[in-house]
Formats: C-alpha cells, structure tokens, sequence
C-alpha cells in the first residue's frame, strides 16, 4: 500500500503540482493556483493557454467540491461535498491536517472519522449533497471524478488516500490537495478501507507464482492514409466495428465516424500465440482493406492530431500499483526510447504512465503504450516483455520514473537521462526467471535502444505484416 509514499513526501507542494499539470491534470494545490487553476497543454499540438476558465483570475471559493477516496486504484467513496463556508466546515473539521500530520501521521483516517466517516459505504459511487437525499451526479460525472482522483493519486507515487477535487466547470475538475492512506501497526484501517485491504490481500493470495492462468490480449491502432494527398481515409469504408480487423472512434472532431482502424487478435495465455493470432488479424485487415493504394501508418502519432496506441488486456491477474509501475518502468520506457520523436506529442492527452482501464471479464487494459505496430520485431518483443513483467513483476522493483527529473523526461521525450537510467532495469529483466524462453524476441529491442535506434512513423507498414518473414520464429 502506497509503496511511493516517500516520493510523495520528497516533493515539494510547488513539485506536486507541477506533476499533475504534466500529466495532463487541472491543479490548484499551492496559493496560486487556487486563485487561477492552471491545466498541462495537451501535447505539441494544442498549444493553449495554461488558464483555460477565462482571462481574468477567479476563486474557487465557492465552487463546487468533492472528496474521493481510493484505495489501490479503485474508488471506495465519493462524496459531495457543497460549496462556500459550509465545504470551508468541512475540511476544517474532518479533512484539513497540519502539514506534519498529512506528511508523517494517520491524523483523520481513525475509525468513524476522516477517511472512514460518513457516507455510504464501500463500493458506492455516488454522493449526496449535504441537506438532500438526491443523488448529486449522473454517472458520467462520477466516472470523470473517479478517473481524474486516480490519476493524481497515481501521478505523485500513491495508490490509496483522499483527494480533494474542485468542480471549474465544463465536465474539469482541480486537484486541490492529495492526503495519502497511511497505516499505523496496531491500528486497523477506516471500515471500507479495511474491507478493502482484505480483499486485495485474499486476491492476492491466490495467485500462484509466475501465474499460469494469466492470460494476454491486445488492440493495437493503426492508419490507412491516401498516399497522394497524405489524408486519412476512414477505417470504417472497409472494416466492421467488431472482429478481428476492425475499426474504432478517433481523436475530438471525428464524433460519428470511426476512422481509426485495429487488430484485436484472441486473448491467449502464451506470447507466441497471441502474435499468431495478431499476425492472422493484420492478414484478415490486408484483405478487407481492397483499396491497395492505401499506406498503414503506426507508431505514437504518425500524423499530426492523431494519437495511436498499443493497448494491451490482461486477466488472471490481480491490479495493483506495483504491478503497473512495473509496465511503466519496464516496458513503457524501453519502448519510449524507441519510438519516433513525433510521438511526443501524444502525452499528455493520450499515454500518461499508469493509464488503465478496468474491463468487464475481470481484469485491466494498460493503455500507456503507442502502436507497436510500427515492426513486427518490435510488436513481438513488446507482448514477450509484457509477458514476463507482469507474471514477474514482484522481482521488478527499481522505479527510475519516480525520480523527478526522469519523470519530466519521459513526458518531455528527452531520450538521454532515460537512457542511462534504463541499464540496470534492462540487467534485472535478463535475471529473471523465464527470460530465457523470451530472450529471443525481447533482445532484438534492447539491442536497437543500445545502439538508439527508433521507429519511422513515417513508414507504411502493409508490406512488413504481410512478408512470410514476419511469421518465422
């Protein structure tokens, strides 16, 4: 639990949210940025302004606010919790802590008070407003609160606690203070938080080691361009919406078209099989797609606007932080370090580090990564790795993305500190049980990042997934 607390303690107030506004997040965590809530540019090609809630400073005094608590990346409540003197009452008597006790003690998490006070109970998700018994949310407001909580959480090394969210208007919301879950020996937990440990931890305790029973599936994205003009051609003129080879929603102005297109191959628990059905669904998209002028374009963001990626779906598995700092750090930054530089400009909007989605069979879609359809050694290399990290990922335990000046990196695209910090990462992977099986397809990527070699989004890769190379082990 909270296994980055003291990353979270070694940040400045002004560091913290200088993080969230690098995720993609709204803050108003220090003075300033209460008075005027500022949120990160949406990558290199939405350059706004940073106050995005009008020209001139306003407070947030009387704004609608909210208290979410979390734990292990999963809300357990959500309350409503009004506006002006009587949300001023509030977080004075129940939420507002010293800076010692929110830095180094549990003040406000004791049974009946603070996190486990109030409410209705674990799993609810939904507030009430105080003097009524209507619900004060539609669930779509629910779901952006839920996500925007995790996400801060997760961005400044926590995976449990309270976050306090202010409503700016059209469907935004601040983070306004962060309080992580801290557990004291002897004591037990608020009552939905200690149901919850229990759950993770019965979980947890099933699972047997290098999970047999995990097993893998995938979406990745990619583009059909018309060579002559250079624009994209909807996916939707040749692939259906479901299947093997189909086609999907694409960025903000597409709304009713489905212009991006995916292979989404059957789930299987070995690597190698997933990539014999991916190979299978890219031989299906070859033949749906009859127009043969057509290029196919991967990669982070192969053309300006349109942001691509490589998610990828697990189940057998239990979620938890570790887990998916683990993918950031042992899969993601490799995988960073090999790609095009204009994929850049896909973060933050689009492949912030810890971006999940949990999905109705059970388990989670990691949604960090680009489209690693941009080669099939790199295709093939990116399952085989996520393989191991995650039926291993209790022996990946270094974090070079926690540390500040790495973690501006990655979302800055600034390749060489990464680099340097990825040696001893790639030296543990080789240690582990099992990498053996997979050093066939994993060493190909980590002898390109060696000699820094990266994609070319600029490529059509059509010919690459149709060569009878491509299906040779």
């Amino acid at each position: 639990m909270n296994e980055g607390l003291n990353v979270f303690v070694g940040l400045t107030p002004g560091q913290r949210e200088a993080r969230l506004l690098r995720c993609g997040l709204h803050a108003a965590m220090i003075p300033a940025g209460r008075a005027k809530p500022r949120q990160a540019e949406a990558g290199n090609s939405n350059k706004k302004s940073v106050n995005t809630y009008g020209s001139e400073p306003e407070s947030i005094t009387h704004k609608q606010r909210y208290r979410v608590s979390v734990f292990n990346l999963e809300v357990i409540r959500l309350q409503a919790l009004g506006t002006g003197q009587a949300m001023r009452k509030e977080r004075h008597s129940r939420g507002r802590r010293t800076a010692v006790e929110r830095e180094t003690g549990n003040a406000g998490f004791t049974a009946g008070d603070g996190l486990g006070n109030a409410g209705n109970g674990f799993g609810a998700w939904e507030g009430v407003q105080e003097g009524s018994s209507l619900p004060v949310m539609r669930r779509g407001t629910a779901g952006l609160l839920r996500g925007t909580a995790i996400r801060a959480l997760y961005s400044l090394g926590l995976d449990s606690g309270e976050v306090w969210l202010t409503a700016m208007g059209d469907r935004h919301y601040a983070v306004e203070d962060v309080i992580p879950l801290l557990h004291t020996p002897g004591q037990p937990l608020p009552a939905p938080f200690q149901a919850a440990f229990q759950a993770l931890a019965l979980a947890l305790a099933r699972e047997q080691q290098g999970r047999p029973g995990l097993l893998m599936g995938m979406d990745p994205e990619f583009l059909l361009l018309r060579g002559s003009s250079g624009r994209v051609v909807p996916a939707s003129r040749f692939l259906p919406l479901d299947g093997v080879a189909g086609c999907d929603a694409g960025p903000p102005g597409t709304q009713g078209l489905f212009p991006v297109a995916e292979l989404r191959p059957a789930p299987h628990g070995e690597p190698r099989a997933l990539l014999a059905q991916l190979m299978s669904a890219a031989r299906a998209a070859d033949r749906l797609v009859a127009d043969r002028s057509l290029s196919w374009r991967a990669g982070g963001m192969p053309l300006r606007g349109w942001a691509l990626g490589g998610h990828l779906h697990f189940s057998g598995v239990t979620l938890t932080a570790p887990l998916l700092r683990a993918l950031d750090n042992y899969l993601a930054l490799p995988l960073m370090l090999l790609e095009d530089a204009r994929a850049t400009a896909r973060r933050p909007r689009y492949g912030v580090l810890g971006d999940f989605r949990i999905q109705p069979h059970g388990g989670f879609e990691y949604r960090t990564l680009p489209s690693f359809l941009v080669s099939p050694v790199i295709a093939k290399g990116a399952v085989f790795l996520a393989h191991l990290i995650v039926s291993r990922y209790e022996d990946l335990t270094l974090r070079p993305l926690d540390r500040e000046d790495l973690h501006a990196a990655y979302y800055s695209g600034n390749k060489t500190p990464l680099r340097a910090a990825f040696i001893p990462l790639q030296a543990q992977l080789r240690s582990l049980s099992g990498y053996s099986q997979a050093a066939r397809y994993i060493e190909p990527l980590l002898h390109y990042i060696a000699a820094e070699r990266t994609w070319d989004e600029s490529r059509d890769i059509r010919m690459l997934w149709q060569s009878k190379e491509t299906y040779t082990d």
